[in-house]
């Protein structure tokens, strides 16, 4: 915004006026700037770590009361299944060639959130592990999700930027998850019967990075500017 376009600004909408839309107009740029996308992306990491901690801040209270079953129909599973079928579903982005990526990366991600962890609590083999044990299983485990989303995602076509994008924004959730994860593995705190309490903590923690990775994905897609142009998926083409 040049000077002559502030000086007319407040010639046509007075001194109250100019000065509103001259700080509304500010608050767009910051939005848009790096420095902003920074500082809310660190906001949102440290709001997740707190929510993880609290989900599992108070379950060890009622640890003799979680059982096999509890892991079994865990929330997360019927989470993964209302997101799936009622919530990405009708999520918009901002063209129709974004919403049919997106929605398609999502479904993808928590289909394969859904088949890794129901084999791995079906098996039962975390049963008999101990906290060494434990903590490598899960780290194999999030390697094979990974690995087997982000493969599936390339043979449906999903463009590389995207992969990338959502990569570098769940790379810094996972490195946060994998912390805490140790943790509760370690951790006599959580220690129970056949490992149900740290499971059932872990399974929590898991939650919240499917809930961020859905909330954040608007703001990704929204970070990726021409590298889309002229692209086509599912019928639909990038303007």
């Amino acid at each position: 915004m040049e000077l002559k376009d502030v000086i007319s600004i407040f010639e046509n909408y007075g001194w109250w006026g100019g000065t509103f839309i001259i700080l509304v107009f500010v608050i767009i740029m910051l939005a848009k700037s790096k420095w902003f996308s920074d500082i809310w992306s660190k906001i949102s990491e440290r709001f997740l770590e707190r929510l993880m901690k609290n989900k599992t801040k108070d379950i060890h209270s009622s640890a003799k009361n979680i059982t096999d079953s509890d892991i079994q129909n865990h929330d997360i599973f019927n989470y993964i299944d209302f997101w799936s079928y009622s919530k990405v579903p009708t999520f918009q982005f901002s063209t129709d060639y974004r919403t049919s990526v997106f929605r398609k990366y999502l479904s993808i991600y928590l289909r394969a959130y859904k088949r890794n962890l129901k084999n791995f609590v079906t098996d039962k083999s975390y049963q008999s592990m101990d906290d060494a044990e434990l903590w490598k299983s899960f780290l194999t485990l999030t390697n094979d999700i990974v690995f087997d989303y982000e493969k599936e995602m390339k043979e449906y076509g999903i463009p590389e930027i995207v992969i990338s994008k959502m990569k570098v924004k769940n790379n810094d959730t996972i490195t946060l998850t994998i912390d805490l994860i140790e943790g509760i593995c370690n951790s006599q705190f959580y220690d129970s019967d056949d490992n149900l309490l740290k499971m059932y903590s872990i399974l929590n923690i898991l939650l919240s990075v499917l809930e961020n990775t859905i909330s954040n994905s608007e703001n990704v897609c929204n970070s990726i500017n021409g590298q889309l142009k002229g692209l086509t998926f599912d019928g639909k083409t990038e303007p």
